[in-house]
């Protein structure tokens, strides 16, 4: 009984470890229900120029290409091509905004840092483009600057603050702003591209220096998951620990019926097993001489031994175990009685 008691409660055990096991695992795998989408892109800009010159007798060509060294009074105006462009590595839905500005500097002379002015002059109106299920996106703006209009304003500025020694630049922005729309990644894309034209109203040797942006960048981000394998997951953790806590409770029901059932012998051992070195194992005893004193518990019997430091004397019959205490003509004498579960004392 034992013994088919034990496997028993192995086996509950053991299935009960493995249904947290898997019931934890599929929880873990159901709730790692992201995923993280990527946008790539990358820039590819680039600005051309012609350098027009004024009329004048040393220069028989209208214009002179792009970085060559030139002389600002000679200089008519600046004929520039921005090129734009934005790769993406998926479709992207979204628009585009840009708009070509300058921005005039009065700065402090020789490298010094320090600026005196600055006012910004808007050569192009604001162009706005959609962007459909394209992974391009491609910019041309062609502008005309009147370098010496710019170089005039300057001019009269340094004349008027008397700043002789002043530095002056040109600075021509196509401002680029994307709202991009790609999947659930929304993101927005801001570049410009500077062309720098220096300014002087001495004959000097001048170059144009170009900024851009020509770089690869990524967004990420993490979304929910929505695929069905998901839920399946949770719904199948759920019922593991369902089963688990079913298992437990079997489990302790088990044990309870079990003690329950087997109350004599688990009684029974746990008396021989505490109190093994004060207890003999006798044939049944001749009572009919003896004062029979009897207790209603085991621990009765214990108080009594250590009165008298005599061993306990049992023995068994069909249905109970009687452990008898004699001092003299005295005997003390507890029955645990099989048949009715319970502990009691009877003759």
């Amino acid at each position: 009984m034992t013994q088919t008691y034990t496997k028993r409660q192995i086996i509950i055990l053991v299935s009960f470890l493995i249904c947290i096991f898997f019931g934890i695992l599929f929880l873990m795998n159901g709730f790692q229900n992201t995923k993280i989408i990527t946008l790539r892109y990358k820039e590819d800009n680039d600005i051309d120029y012609k350098v027009y010159l004024k009329d004048n007798a040393f220069f028989e060509e209208k214009y002179i290409e792009k970085g060559k060294t030139y002389i600002t009074s000679l200089i008519d105006y600046i004929d520039a091509d921005y090129s734009y462009n934005l790769l993406f590595d998926k479709p992207v839905e979204g628009t585009v905004k840009y708009q070509v500005v300058a921005v005039l500097e009065a700065n402090k002379a020789n490298n010094d840092n320090g600026n005196y002015w600055t006012k910004e002059y808007e050569v192009t109106k604001v162009k706005e483009e959609k962007i459909q299920g394209s992974q391009n996106v491609s910019i041309h703006q062609n502008v005309k600057i009147d370098y010496n209009q710019y170089n005039e304003i300057l001019n009269s500025f340094k004349k008027t603050m008397g700043l002789a020694n002043s530095d002056g630049i040109l600075k021509v922005y196509l401002k680029v702003n994307s709202n991009i729309i790609s999947e659930e990644i929304n993101t927005k894309v801001d570049s410009d591209l500077i062309l720098k034209l220096p300014l002087s109203q001495m004959a000097i040797e001048a170059s144009i220096d170009s900024d851009i942006n020509n770089q690869g960048k990524a967004v990420s981000k993490t979304i929910k998951d929505h695929n069905i394998k998901y839920l399946l997951w949770k719904i199948g953790g759920v019922l593991f620990l369902v089963l688990g806590g079913s298992l437990v409770w079997l489990g302790l029901r088990n044990q309870r019926v079990y003690k329950i059932n087997n109350q004599y012998e688990l009684e029974l051992k746990k008396i021989l097993s505490t109190y093994d070195s004060i207890i003999v194992n006798v044939e049944e005893p001749n009572l009919e001489d003896f004062n029979i004193i009897k207790v209603e518990s085991f621990e009765e019997l214990i108080d009594a031994h250590s009165e008298i430091r005599m061993p306990i004397n049992y023995y068994q019959k069909e249905n109970a175990s009687i452990f008898v205490l004699f001092n003299d003509n005295t005997a003390w004498k507890y029955v645990l009685e099989k048949k009715q579960h319970r502990r009691s004392a009877r003759k």
